[in-house]
């Protein structure tokens, strides 16, 4: 999977030269995901500065087997998309906890001996998933869904293009629906644990106006998203196979649009425009 990354440098240089809204070339280097969300970025005009991608983990391995798809890998696919849910079911865990009001040093106490061992995390999701729904919890069919995952991952098989997509979207399903429901039960909760869990520091304040020390941080519209669900007459909208079309025209070369604060205010009014416009966040 390409992310795709800007020059913090070039944008800022940029920002001194336009009033309001402005559409500006701006050179948009490309790299391969990285485990740690933090990239160098060096650009045509010979800047070195750093980007971080503010986004959790299951957001971009679900975005990653989509991108498998596209590129004809149906089993790298399939193992992406069940590694998505399994990352979820920690984040879920988290926010719960978090909810329930555990503090942060005990919450990490208590995942770390589940940590390598995905049957437990299945376990403790379930528990804070009735607890905090009244309900029992939607997981893989053990009888169809779990089979087909360990025959691909454990045994090699290379499914066929409509098995991924069918798995892809089961998985899909089973995130966005508990994600609409942490959303209506523990909204704080679920934006403390993903600023908590991305590689962007939240706690930084950036100081003066040194140009070299600029960083840039981007974050990616993804199929299963946190904090920007896809609406429905968005392309990021549908099942898996809906998703391909966008794949494909993420990768052609696009350009950049720069808003000054009062124009943030204006599009934006409920962020906080001034930390927008900072950290170079897009």
């Amino acid at each position: 999977m390409i992310v795709r990354l800007f020059c913090p440098k070039c944008a800022y240089e940029a920002s001194k030269h336009f009033d309001g809204f402005a559409e500006i070339e701006v050179p948009v280097p490309v790299s391969r995901l990285s485990d740690n969300g933090q990239y160098e970025v060096h650009c045509g005009k010979g800047h070195i500065s750093a980007v971080v991608l503010d986004n959790v983990k299951f957001e971009l391995l679900f975005e990653m087997g989509l991108n498998a798809m596209v590129d004809g890998y149906p089993r790298e696919a399939v193992s992406s998309f069940a590694s998505a849910l399994e990352r979820f079911y920690e984040f879920y865990w988290r926010v719960a906890m978090h909810h329930f009001g555990m503090p942060k040093e005990q919450i990490e106490k208590a995942w770390k001996p589940l940590s390598k061992l995905s049957e437990r995390q299945i376990g403790a999701y379930s528990t804070v998933v009735t607890l905090l729904t009244k309900e029992a919890p939607s997981l893989l069919n053990p009888n169809k869904h779990v089979p087909f995952r360990n025959k691909v991952i454990h045994n090699g098989y290379v499914p066929t293009e409509e098995e991924a997509i069918a798995f892809g979207d089961t998985v899909k399903q089973l995130i966005d629906g508990d994600l609409d429901k942490l959303r209506q039960i523990a909204a704080d909760s679920l934006e403390s644990i993903y600023q908590e869990l991305s590689p962007r520091d939240y706690e930084e304040t950036p100081e003066g106006d040194d140009d070299s020390e600029i960083m840039g941080c981007v974050n990616i519209l993804t199929a299963i998203d946190v904090r920007n669900p896809p609406k429905s007459d968005g392309k990021r909208f549908g099942s898996v196979n809906d998703q391909f079309q966008r794949i494909v025209e993420d990768r052609q070369p696009i350009r950049m649009q720069m808003l000054s604060e009062e124009e943030m205010k204006k599009r934006f009014p409920e962020k906080d425009c001034k930390k927008i416009l900072r950290t170079g966040s897009s």
